[in-house]
C-alpha cells in the first residue's frame, strides 16, 4: 500500500497501527486450551498480523497498550464499571505479548493513564500531519472515528480472516453519517460495553437522521425546539449523559506517538524469526515472513451490474400502533 503519487516523487510510508489489548484479548480466548500456553497469545498475535498484511505492505509496525491506570475510570466512576475484573492469567499474556513484540524489534507504546484507542488517535493525527497513510487494526468500532481520506480501519468479524475494511465510503454505508460523526453518535446512542448510557430511546437510526440533519450534537440541541416534541423532550432529559459520553468518548489529547521510529525500524523479518523461534513460534514467524515477502494476491472483482435489472416493487411501510404498556418510536 506504499503509495509512490506524491507530486514531489517522494513515497509516502504507510503504517500499521495494532491495537494490543483487542489483539490480545482475541488471541487469548482462541488459545486457552493450549498446550504451552507462556507465549501462545503472541504466536496468535503474530499470525494475525500476518492475516492482516494482504491489505498491505507496510513500511512500519506499531502496537499499543492501555496503560493499566485507567485516567477516565478515575474521572468517571461509571466507566466500564459493568467489566469484571481481568483475568490475572490474561492479564500475565498481555504484558508477555508486550515483552515480546518489542523483543522482535516491533514498536511498542504505552502511555500512563491511556488506553491504545488515546495512542491510535494521535498515531493517526501524526500521520496525517506527514501526509502518510495509515491503516488502524482493531476490534474496537470506536476507532471508526478515526477513518479518515488516507486512514483505514480493519476490523476483524466472527474469524480473524473476515476483515472489514473500513473506509470513508463503507463508515457512511454502515452508519449513514461521516467518520467525524461517529462520536457523536455514540454519545447519542451510549455505548453499553463501557457501562455508559444515551439518550432513552434513541439508537443509532435515529441519532444518525439528526447528525445528518443538523451536522454534530452541538447543532442538534440548538435546534431542539424545532424537534418533534416527544424527541425535545427525551434531548433534554439525556442532555448531562450526552455531554458526558462526549468527554469520556474524545481521545486525550496532547499525546505523542513517535510515528518516525516505527517506520525508521521498518520489519526485520530476521530478528522476529529469531526472537519468536526461542519461544517455539517458528510456524508463526514463518507465516508472518511469507506473508511479508510474498505478493499480494490480485483484487477480487466486482460482481458486474445485471444488465437488465427488473424494477424493484415498492410496497408502503405500514404504520403500526404501539401496544398496550409500549411506548411509540420517538422518531
Amino acid at each position: 500500500m506504499t503509495d509512490v503519487s506524491d507530486p514531489t516523487g517522494s513515497t509516502r510510508p504507510t503504517l500499521l497501527a495494532v491495537d494490543g489489548n483487542s489483539l490480545g484479548h482475541r488471541a487469548f480466548h482462541s488459545t486457552r486450551d493450549d498446550p504451552d500456553p507462556d507465549h501462545a497469545v503472541t504466536g496468535a498475535v503474530v499470525s494475525m498480523l500476518a492475516t492482516a498484511w494482504i491489505h498491505g505492505p507496510y513500511d512500519g509496525l506499531m502496537v499499543a497498550f492501555d496503560h493499566p491506570v485507567n485516567q477516565r475510570k478515575q474521572d468517571e466512576p461509571a466507566y466500564k464499571a459493568n467489566r469484571v475484573d481481568t483475568d490475572p492469567t490474561l492479564r500475565a499474556s498481555l504484558e508477555q505479548l508486550r515483552a515480546d513484540l518489542a523483543a522482535c524489534g516491533i514498536t511498542v507504546v504505552e502511555e500512563h493513564g491511556t488506553e491504545a484507542d488515546d495512542l491510535l488517535a494521535a498515531t493517526v493525527d501524526a500521520c496525517i500531519e506527514r501526509t502518510w497513510r495509515c491503516d488502524l487494526l482493531s476490534s474496537d468500532r470506536d476507532l471508526t472515528a478515526l477513518v479518515a481520506p488516507d486512514v483505514r480501519l480493519l476490523r476483524p468479524r466472527a474469524t480473524f480472516a473476515d476483515l472489514a475494511v473500513e473506509d470513508e465510503a463503507a463508515v457512511h454505508r454502515t452508519y449513514g453519517i461521516a467518520p467525524h460523526q461517529y462520536v457523536d453518535l455514540a454519545a447519542l446512542r451510549g455505548d453499553p460495553s463501557d457501562g455508559l448510557a444515551g439518550v432513552t430511546g434513541i439508537g443509532p437510526r435515529i441519532a444518525a437522521r439528526l447528525l445528518r440533519d443538523h451536522g454534530s450534537v452541538a447543532g442538534i440541541y440548538a435546534a431542539l425546539t424545532d424537534l418533534p416534541p416527544r424527541l425535545e423532550a427525551a434531548l433534554r432529559a439525556g442532555r448531562d449523559r450526552v455531554e458526558r459520553n462526549l468527554l469520556l468518548m474524545a481521545p486525550l489529547p496532547h499525546l505523542h506517538v513517535d510515528v518516525e521510529v516505527a517506520v525508521e525500524r521498518g520489519i526485520d523479518l530476521d530478528r522476529i524469526e529469531h526472537a519468536l523461534a526461542g519461544h517455539g513460534l517458528v510456524r508463526a514467524a514463518r507465516r508472518f515472513r511469507r506473508a511479508v515477502t510474498s505478493p499480494p494476491p490480485p483484487p477480487i472483482p466486482p460482481v458486474p451490474p445485471d444488465p437488465d435489472p427488473a424494477p424493484m416493487a415498492v410496497h408502503p411501510r405500514p404504520v403500526i400502533a404501539p401496544r398496550d404498556g409500549e411506548q411509540a418510536a420517538l422518531f
